[in-house]
């Protein structure tokens, strides 16, 4: 709970509403700090600026009309009838209207500033206290809170309308800042391929303006790569016939070991152009996957044995019962144990194919024990028309569209593929295909 928790603050951390909200609430503490401060800071000006001047003479006369010695029965009727409490101590006379009010010398007084030096006052929570000296005795005053409450409400309303004004604020700017989520999500989903979708903010603000200027970048961008893709198939297209006839008039030539080298260079250039047609296919969407229900174990079983009947492939597979597009998996299957038989060329440890089921996911891994693939080109290994290996030969490999075709296809079924590999220690691709025809 806690380190989901965790994790949940530092990824919102990172939201422009979240910290705008984060400092709202830091604003309205340190205000709330302020304004406590102001209301322990002001009792002393209040009493000394405001509530001294109007008491002193009032209370010199109830000091008259108490009299010296203290008539403690007239003390105890004005104590009813006024709003303070009294408390009197001198010779023989220690007299409160209150029980609760403690001795005069265990309130903290100091001496009123000019013209009242000789009144004492202090504070203590919500009360105020002035003390004058008569005659040998001592008379204390509480001043009733009633009398400071409504600067004390005066503060309270600040507060609030305060508080009030800074969540209309924030609410303000968040509703401005609102169309940031949906211009960031609308850059995720150009950056995954997903040109179509617009953002469609109105008004004419910055915000609304770089979503319109987006949702124009993404139309450019989703012209420019239909463009390059119906150029590539429609070249590609072209190609088939001129290499079909170049076929066809090779076969009719006298046997010989040109003709067969001729032979299988068309035979090469076939292979290529039926790979850039599938795989701009699947990059566009041009041809959606024809799912039906399949043994994936029985479909690889019939790739090795049309196509690896004498590699000695060694398996390790469960049935695994999924809806994918058949040719294409089996054009995946075949793509990764060619890649794997052909660097595996030398090697006494034979090929690896495994299959598994892991909850709703169909795991295949394919293992060679060949020379690996260093870090450098790891990252860069499904990319179209790369390969480690520069010099392009034929006993190595063709073009670098293996990988990049499986990994197309992969996605299209909304899997992922995983390569693992290091020099010398062989490589291991990891596919993970889900079972549901809805993932897809």
């Amino acid at each position: 709970m806690l380190s989901s928790l965790r994790r949940y603050l530092r990824i919102k951390r990172q939201s422009l509403i979240f910290r705008l909200l984060l400092y709202f609430v830091i604003s309205m503490v340190i205000v709330a700090i302020i304004l406590s401060i102001s209301f322990t800071s002001r009792i002393k000006p209040h009493l000394k600026n405001d509530l001294l001047p109007n008491l002193a003479r009032y209370i010199e006369y109830v000091v008259d009309d108490i009299g010296s010695p203290p008539d403690l029965e007239k003390a105890r009727s004005l104590a009813f009838e006024l709003p303070f409490e009294i408390r009197i101590e001198g010779p023989g006379t220690d007299w409160s209207s209150q029980s609760n009010i403690q001795s005069i010398s265990t309130h903290e007084l100091e001496r009123a500033p000019l013209p009242y030096q000789k009144y004492y006052i202090g504070a203590e929570h919500d009360s105020f206290f002035v003390m004058v000296d008569k005659q040998g005795f001592s008379y204390l005053f509480v001043v009733d809170s009633d009398l400071h409450t409504g600067s004390r409400k005066r503060h309270w309303i600040l507060f609030i309308l305060l508080g009030g004004t800074l969540f209309g604020l924030y609410a303000v700017i968040r509703r401005m800042f609102r169309p940031i989520a949906r211009i960031s999500q609308q850059v995720s989903k150009i950056g995954a391929g997903e040109l179509d979708a617009a953002i469609e903010l109105r008004g004419e603000d910055e915000l609304a303006q770089l979503a319109r200027g987006i949702d124009r970048m993404s139309q450019q961008i989703k012209t420019m790569l239909e463009s390059k893709a119906g150029l590539l198939l429609a070249i590609s297209h072209e190609l088939r016939s001129p290499i079909t006839r170049m076929r066809v008039n090779l076969e009719l030539l006298d046997d010989s070991d040109t003709r067969k080298s001729l032979i299988e260079d068309v035979r090469e250039m076939e292979a290529l152009v039926s790979t850039i047609v599938e795989s701009e296919r699947l990059n566009t969407n041009h041809a959606p996957l024809n799912r039906v229900k399949l043994d994936m174990a029985e479909t690889i079983n019939e790739v090795l044995k049309d196509y690896f009947a004498e590699d000695g492939i060694r398996q390790e597979m469960v049935p695994v019962v999924g809806y994918f597009d058949q040719l294409r998996v089996q054009l995946l299957v075949k793509n990764l144990l060619d890649n794997a038989c052909r660097y595996s060329i030398g090697s006494d440890i034979p090929v690896e194919i495994k299959l598994q089921r892991q909850a709703d996911f169909l795991i295949m891994e394919v293992i060679d024990h060949g020379p690996g693939i260093d870090a450098s080109d790891l990252e860069h290994i499904t990319e179209p028309f790369y390969r480690a290996d520069t010099a392009r030969q034929r006993s190595t490999g063709g073009y670098g569209l293996g990988l990049y075709l499986c990994k197309l296809i992969v996605e299209a079924h909304a899997g992922a593929i995983e390569i693992q590999s290091s020099p010398g220690q062989g490589t291991r691709v990891i596919v993970r295909l889900p079972i549901s025809v809805d993932a897809g």
